[in-house]
Formats: structure tokens, sequence, C-alpha cells
């Protein structure tokens, strides 16, 4: 729930729990991937960063557990479009969160539509600076960053102990490479499309080590691999009555604790 004033606004945990965009394996012995799986992952890679603008469409759904110990999910849709080198809009609509995200190559807006308040910072002039900057000074994550960046192998093979190639495997019709991967942290799989678009079309992450092992999981569908996206689109208006309010920064919101 996004509280008035001087709030901080948090944008899907979930990511924060996942993926952060840093670049390379981790230090020591190189990770125990399959090459299968290897290649696969790095197949999707470059085909997601041969496109210079995409879209696609998801249903996600993440566990919560209670103090109680209980395990309660929640679900919510996202729309992403991205265009390269400096538009990204990301629209979500869920259980808990209502919002949408604007970076039109010089500023990242983050709208509450429930609570009508919106938040804007200055951003650089490419996706992943603009990205790495709204991460790295107001902690503020998109959705299914790691597949937005055009580093997205990196990403995803950061800090793996393990990688296997488990099978094909159906994602709602679509036929996929079934991968499995493992971290000190966390347990991923994600399934790859078999075809000449080879896109991912789901994402399960377990937080094997939290109480109750909550999972994050993602159905990825309607891929548009080149459409038409007008300026217009990443160009945040603010509605009629709309109150404009200030991100914290990382400092303040470590001061605040």
């Amino acid at each position: 729930m996004i509280k008035p004033r001087n709030v901080y606004f948090v944008f899907l945990l979930f990511v924060l729990m996942i993926f952060l965009p840093v670049a390379g394996f981790c230090q020591g012995e190189a990770p125990a991937i399959e090459p299968r799986a290897d290649k696969i992952l790095r197949q999707m890679s470059d085909y997601l960063n041969s496109l210079e603008k995409f879209s696609f469409h998801t249903e996600n759904t993440i566990d919560e557990i209670q103090t109680s110990g209980q395990k309660l999910q929640f679900g919510h849709a996202v729309d992403v479009f991205v265009r390269r080198p400096d538009r990204l809009r990301v629209n979500i609509k869920g259980d808990i969160r209502h919002q949408e995200l604007y970076y039109d190559g010089k500023s990242i807006t983050l709208y509450g539509k429930k609570v009508n308040y919106y938040a804007s910072l200055k951003a650089p002039a490419k996706i992943e600076a603009a990205l790495d900057h709204a991460r790295e000074s107001f902690s503020l994550e998109a959705p299914l960053a790691d597949i937005i960046y055009r580093n997205s192998y990196e990403i995803l093979s950061e800090g793996i102990n393990s990688g296997s190639y488990v099978g094909l495997h159906s994602v709602d019709g679509v036929e996929c490479h079934h991968l499995a991967f493992t971290r000190d942290d966390i347990d991923v799989q994600i399934w790859i499309e078999k075809s000449k678009t080879p896109v991912p079309r789901k994402l399960i992450i377990t937080a094997k080590w939290v109480t109750g092992a909550p999972q994050f999981t993602a159905r990825l569908s309607g891929w548009d691999h080149s459409p038409k996206l007008k300026d217009r689109l990443f160009n945040f208006i603010p509605p009629k009555g709309a109150e404009k309010i200030e991100f914290l920064t990382v400092e303040k919101t470590s001061s605040q604790r």
C-alpha cells in the first residue's frame, strides 16, 4: 500500500529477491552448468538482445508467508513494452498493486492508479543505465528487469552453483526447453520456447532458505517481436487531480529503519 507524502514507492518486491542486474559470474570456480542448458540460456539472451523493440504479457503469482506460518498467494498481470535504447513502459494490475511505470529517455515516473499519486526521477538516456540508477539510488526495480537488460545472460547466470537441462515440456501449448538452476539462496526454473524465437515462457523462483519456501511464478505470453510503439505510450501525463510525491533515496530509506 502507498502511504501519503514522502513515501518510498515499493515496486514489485519480488524482483528484489530474484535477479539484481549485476554482470558476470561470481568469483571462484566456474559454475557447473550443463553445456546444453548453458547454450539454450545464451540463445535466449542473444535473441532478446537482437530485438530493438518488443512487448509481452505476464501473469504472475507470489507467495507471502504470514506470521502464523500460513502461506497466501497473490496475483498480478503485467504488460511490458520496450523500445531500445531509451523507452520503457510497464503496466501492473493485481491483488495488491495497480501501477504504471514510464521511462521516456529523460525520466522514470511511477504512478499509483488507485491512490492517484506519482513520483518522478531524472534518469540517464539508455534503459540499462536508467534502471541501474533507479535501483542504486532509490531501490526501484522494474519487473522482470533481467530480461529487459541487453546482458540478460550475465544477469541470469550470476551466482549460479549448478544448472541442468530437464527436458522438453509444454507451457500453454508451446513446446519449451525446461532448465533448472541453483544458487545459494534460491532455485530457478525457466522454460524457453523451442523455436527460432527462443523467448522465455515461464519462470519459477523458489526462496529455499525462507520459512515456507515461497515461490514467484511468471507465465509469459503475447510476445510481439516488432510492435508499433509510439512516443506517447512512454510519456506520462498526470491525470486530473494526481498528486506528485517524492521518492526516498536509499540513504533516507536506511536512516528511517
